[in-house]
């Protein structure tokens, strides 16, 4: 591993780091005394009103506190193992072997990636706001060779420029599903999406329907057509969709 690429890795994982501490943060001071309150209060209620006897009430609060204690701590564990800085190391990484880059070619992406985190000519912030994704912080980048998105799902999506041969907007609905501790709420939201599709298929030809090679995907229309203009005016391979 090389020292420029050791460098961007701690760029990424200190990057992603302030969201960490962030959702941590709202989880120990907001999040568990919630549900501690919630389930005290709420089980001290019931075994009062069930005999009106305070003593009642007192144990059946204490026992709701435990069970809150017991959830939220295994909904602790299980947030942090998920937000461990190797998860994302390795989510990076797992993204870099997906291009399958000749010998050498990945310091130039390493490089080039260095290079646009101080150019905002090249990379642009913003956050994914969906149902399940309040927020959450992510980053579209366009070095002369690469399009990369950090922060949406996958969490790493790289593009080798030279590999494309067109480029497409779409847009499909999605149901997305969130599941609480005793309910599940659906919603239809619109995906809205740049394809990338690889030379040897355009030079075969593919119809309108045809699934892209690659694809990155954008709660905001307003934030995927900025992406779009940075990838024609770099390009001029960003076609519309109906042609």
């Amino acid at each position: 591993m090389s020292e420029n690429y050791k460098k961007w890795m701690a760029y990424e994982l200190a990057w992603i780091a302030g969201y960490r501490r962030k959702l941590m943060r709202t989880t120990t001071h907001i999040t568990i005394p919630a549900v501690l309150v919630f389930m005290t209060a709420f089980l001290g209620l019931l075994s009062f009103v069930d005999r009106m006897d305070p003593a009642d009430a007192f144990y059946g609060g204490l026992g709701g506190f435990l069970v809150g204690a017991v959830i939220c701590g295994f909904f602790y564990l299980c947030l942090r193992f998920g937000l461990r800085s190797s998860k994302y190391q390795r989510l990076i990484q797992r993204a870099v072997e997906g291009l399958e880059l000749p010998p050498g070619e990945e310091e130039q992406l390493v490089s080039e990636l260095l290079a646009a985190v101080d150019n905002p000519k090249q990379r642009f912030y913003f956050e994914m706001n969906s149902m399940n994704s309040k927020g959450t912080p992510a980053r579209f980048v366009l070095t002369p060779h690469y399009a990369c998105l950090f922060g949406g799902y996958p969490y790493a999506i790289l593009v080798r420029l030279a590999d494309i041969g067109e480029i497409r907007p779409g847009e499909e609905k999605k149901l997305e599903t969130r599941r609480g501790a005793a309910t599940r709420t659906a919603s239809l939201l619109t995906l809205h999406s740049i394809g990338f599709y690889r030379r040897d298929r355009v030079d075969r030809g593919f119809g309108p329907e045809d699934l892209p090679d690659e694809a990155m995907g954008f709660f905001s229309q307003r934030i995927r057509d900025q992406a779009l203009e940075m990838l024609r005016a770099q390009t001029g391979l960003v076609r519309n969709s109906a042609e």
